[in-house]
């Protein structure tokens, strides 16, 4: 079983998405129903996410930062943020994509 997010995101996520408390009452939802979890990671990035500042200006950091923030404050090794980060870097360059990466906003 996948490590489950704080319940008041599944409560959010539910009534942003279905306007009831579905997913906050059974979370397992977002782990069976593909749809669901579709959903609910597109929720998460575009109200949580997308709108942050830093990701607006492309610190890769700042991402995982708001998504993994245990990874940036001390809480485990920044070692995990730097692997992340050197793996968004690999994709970058699997897809041609000469844009600079950024990693500020998380260790830095």
């Amino acid at each position: 079983m996948l490590k489950k997010s704080w319940s008041y995101n599944y409560k959010a996520a539910s009534k942003a998405l279905y306007g009831d408390l579905r997913l906050w009452k059974k979370p397992d939802q977002v782990e069976t129903d593909d749809a669901v979890a579709w959903a609910t990671a597109f929720w998460f990035w575009k109200t949580n996410v997308h709108p942050n500042a830093k990701v607006q200006q492309g610190q890769f950091g700042a991402t995982t930062n708001i998504i993994n923030s245990g990874e940036c404050t001390g809480k485990f090794d920044v070692k995990l943020a730097k692997k992340r980060f050197f793996y968004y870097v690999n994709v970058m360059k699997a897809f041609n994509l000469t844009e600079k990466p950024i990693d500020k906003g998380c260790y830095n």
